[in-house]
């Protein structure tokens, strides 16, 4: 099919369609995304340096992310840091770090292949070995460091040839020192950088996404490429030395995909922490943003603080989350972006990018989620048999689907327009809660008897839930506010602030064991009935309790 991008970045940029619902183009890309991908592709380059990947053929993405900007002024990165402010790393220092890094790697035994996990917070150490690991054609993964469990079990599913990290993260790494990579950047750049095939591995990803938690996904060089050329292009609109900045937004969900995006366009990945914004939310009104995203936390602490974005081009937000109308409204209002285009824009990072994108256009908060260009897909059978869903309510599934993760979003279909429908199961936002590992790393704590988390449906909008972790604390006498810190600290230091459970209950119970294990569905469905509440305050209960506690620990 012949696709006029000109036609459609005008399209996008005037917020206009000229048809309801889907625009045609759309849905022919969703036909033919080769030759959608091809039009791109030479729109991309415009006056600037030529690709050397060729759509559906080979991918250099050293080349084509950092080597085609290196003889610029442009910035790769800005992020923020609380005690030196302001930090930048150019396209041209990314160049050459990048390849002194690859070189010194290369000579450490990095091959085309080869496994290397990142592990780094977001900055410029992350960045630099990124594009590295890219140039040698590695299998990249990355984990944020956020706890000694979380990152323990991860490395022992990924089993890595090569870990990267800064040195004061050795101590997250334990049985794992023999792997870490130097990364001095002392040698002189000798190297040939890697080309894909487009079947070829560039990553496994630790998906939030994916079930079970802790899977590592492959991301395909073709849906890599591809996923960076349409979201760069289309979905965030991003011309050379434009910003992105996404604060707030899952990282394991949304990298490398964002940098993909930025880098492929020349353009500037703006990071932020939350907690960083929340201190001072005129931080985000320092330079011009192109495209915004937005959680609703952010929206919160901008409507406190009663923030004006005049700098923001295009905000979007991420369509899992549950939606307040009211606030979503009031933010727009109170922020100034009235008339400013907005986007719902869902990531899955083993697809390479966005998969469920809304145009940018000037409009109401909104579930309209259709499929993102460029993308062949189908709406399943929600009972998962393998058929084609038989009216216009399924599970969105990209194809082909053989060596996909399983799918696990509902859309649903509506006069030519498609609009979210949530999971298909229990998650937090679209994101998989490791309600094992959580249970798991507690029930070491001396005072817990057994534990799980029961997902609990929410009240509000369909397809949320909450996470409710049961302790059992047996016949101890009740020391809550104690073992309530202990149990936080204990989540926090092992699996990451981001793993708290929604709602904490501490039950003077034993559960039910079977196998010498908790018995979850027993735990379930008592605490969904009311059943371990009334127990917990039943005399009868509360004697047994202390009888079973006094055979259970009489030793102790």
């Amino acid at each position: 099919m012949a696709f006029d991008v000109r036609k459609i970045l005008e399209q996008l940029e005037t917020g206009t369609p000229a048809d309801p619902g889907v625009p045609a183009w759309q849905q022919e890309s969703w036909e033919d995304p080769e030759g959608f991908s091809a039009a791109l592709a030479v729109a991309h380059v415009g006056r600037g340096a030529p690709l050397k990947s060729r759509a559906g053929q080979h991918y250099d993405f050293f080349h084509d992310l950092v080597v085609r900007h290196g003889a610029t002024d442009r910035i790769a990165l800005r992020s923020y840091d609380r005690r030196s402010g302001w930090q930048t790393l150019g396209y041209k220092q990314l160049h050459e770090q990048a390849a002194r890094r690859a070189t010194e790697w290369a000579r450490q035994g990095v091959k085309p292949g080869a496994k290397v996990c990142l592990v780094y917070s977001v900055g410029s150490e992350l960045l630099i070995s990124l594009v590295a690991a890219l140039g040698l054609g590695a299998c990249i993964s990355f984990l944020p460091p956020v706890g000694r469990r979380f990152i323990a079990r991860r490395l022992a599913a990924l089993k890595p040839e090569h870990i990267a990290a800064e040195p004061h993260q050795v101590l997250l790494l334990q049985g794992h020192e023999k792997k870490l990579l130097n990364s001095q950047g002392q040698a002189s750049p000798a190297f040939t950088s890697h080309t894909y095939k487009p079947q070829e591995p560039v990553g496994l990803l630790f998906s939030p996404l994916v079930e079970p938690a802790g899977t590592p996904a492959p991301l395909l060089a073709e849906d890599a490429w591809r996923g960076a050329l349409v979201d760069g292009l289309l979905t965030f609109g991003l011309g050379s030395g434009e910003h992105l900045a996404a604060p707030g937004f899952h990282l394991l969900q949304h990298l490398p995909a964002f940098l993909f995006a930025t880098l492929l366009r020349g353009a500037t990945y703006l990071h932020l922490e939350p907690q960083d914004v929340e201190a001072n939310p005129a931080l985000l009104t320092e330079h011009p943003v192109r495209a915004l995203g937005v959680t609703p936390a952010l929206r919160d602490v901008l409507l406190r603080a009663r923030t004006q974005l005049k700098n923001v081009a295009h905000w979007f937000r991420n369509p899992e989350e549950p939606i307040d109308w009211q606030s979503w409204r009031a933010w727009v209002k109170q922020c100034g972006l009235a008339t400013v285009p907005s986007s719902n824009v869902l990531v899955d990072p083993c697809a390479g990018g966005a998969v469920l994108v809304s145009p940018r256009r000037v409009r109401d908060v909104h579930t309209e989620t259709p499929p993102a260009p460029g993308r062949r897909w189908a709406l399943h059978d929600v009972n998962m048999s393998g058929q084609l869903a038989p009216g216009d309510l399924g599970v969105f599934t990209l194809l082909p689907n053989e060596e996909r993760p399983p799918a696990y979003l509902v859309l649903t279909r509506s006069y030519g327009l498609f609009h979210y429908g949530g999971p298909r199961t229990a998650r937090r936002e679209g994101r998989v809660y490791p309600a094992a590992e959580v249970a798991e790393a507690i029930r070491e704590l001396a005072f817990v008897r057994g534990a799980t988390v029961v997902p609990a449906p929410t009240g509000g909008v369909a397809g949320h839930y909450r996470y409710v972790l049961l302790v059992f604390t047996g016949a101890q006498a009740s020391q809550a506010s104690t073992w309530l810190q202990e149990l936080r600290r204990c989540i926090e230091l092992n699996l990451g602030a981001e793993h708290l459970p929604d709602r904490t209950e501490l039950l003077p119970l034993y559960p039910r064991m079977v196998d010498g294990q908790v018995d979850e569905a027993w735990c379930h469905a008592q605490y969904l009935t009311g059943a371990l509440y009334r127990k917990s305050s039943d005399p009868l209960f509360q004697t047994l309790t202390a009888l079973r506690g006094h055979l259970l620990e009489k030793e102790g």
